[in-house]
């Protein structure tokens, strides 16, 4: 991946740190946010400007389907952040990171992995310098409004109060074997009768399905098409899908025949901005909940 242009590192509007003008969200002005900012969906990811050790803000992705914080290694190099390598391990460097800020929402003293995010870059067409995840997120109560194009942050020690539009859905975290941080998980109802403990992927568009809850729903399991015969995953229909009270009928879903093949028993359902963003999506990791208030349907295009 190439340097971040001068044009995206002092980044157009649609990236500014402090956002005094957009709106309190509805139902919780009785908590002053600590911070509000712009938001903008790049499928598959959710971009965000964010501050690397004072830098001026540069675009991340906001992604609650990743454990930890991610820099791209030219952006490193270009911010004088020098990576090391583990003794005895393979693979990206490491970094400590003084400071990550999304305007006065600051969380200090993060680990980085150091990776080329290159090809996502051209995927969503925009030069990201990093990414956020868990590890930065557990710091902040925090609400995603796909519509408005808002991040709301509150600090951890905030205790919000759901208004009655908000269906409060318990949150579990289950950290994956030998990586730092946790995913977060929300439950789920598919084809009315199977519950699925689904992780909350902001990285992702689609939900996700894996093997084992697959063959639960009579999936018949594909493997993986070649590039001969024209690539990707297979994408089955699913009747049902019940999240936070909201009922979704014939859904498109990814069927990824690794997940489950693996040593994480909870690598199974993933749930994407598809069906996130029919919500207003308040997420508090400090007290295992997430609140969900469903949003009307858009008008349909004439």
């Amino acid at each position: 991946m190439s340097c971040l242009r001068a044009a995206l590192v002092k980044l157009s509007p649609l990236f500014p740190v402090a956002c005094a003008l957009l709106a309190v969200p509805h139902g919780l002005q009785a908590q002053e946010p600590l911070q509000v900012a712009s938001l903008e969906y790049r499928p598959p990811i959710l971009v965000v400007g964010v501050r690397v050790n004072g830098s001026e803000p540069l675009p991340f992705a906001f992604d609650t389907g990743t454990t930890t914080c991610l820099l791209d290694t030219q952006v490193a190099r270009r911010l004088g952040i020098q990576p090391v390598r583990r003794p005895g391990r393979s693979g990206p460097g490491f970094a400590r990171a003084r400071t990550l800020a999304i305007g006065r929402a600051v969380a200090g003293d993060l680990e980085l992995v150091i990776r080329d995010l290159g090809p996502l870059s051209e995927q969503v067409g925009v030069e990201l310098a990093g990414i956020i995840g868990f590890t930065w997120m557990e710091h902040f109560v925090f609400e995603i409004d796909y519509r408005a194009g808002r991040l709301t942050l509150w600090p951890r020690a905030i205790e919000l109060t759901p208004t009655a539009e908000q269906l409060p859905l318990p949150l579990e975290l289950h950290s994956p074997p030998n990586l730092s941080g946790a995913s977060i998980y929300v439950p789920a109802r598919l084809e009315g009768r199977h519950r699925c403990l689904m992780m909350i992927d902001t990285g992702t568009s689609q939900a996700i399905l894996g093997r084992q809850i697959a063959a639960r729903l009579g999936i018949t399991v594909q493997p993986i098409r070649s590039a001969e015969e024209g690539g990707g995953l297979p994408t089955p229909t699913i009747g049902r899908f019940e999240l936070a009270g909201r009922l979704f009928t014939n859904v498109t879903v990814v069927f990824d025949p690794r997940r489950g093949a693996g040593p994480d028993p909870f690598d199974q359902c993933v749930l994407g901005n598809q069906q996130l963003s029919e919500f207003v999506v308040t997420i508090d990791i400090p007290r295992r909940r997430v609140f969900f208030r469903a949003l009307p349907p858009l008008p349909a295009q004439e």
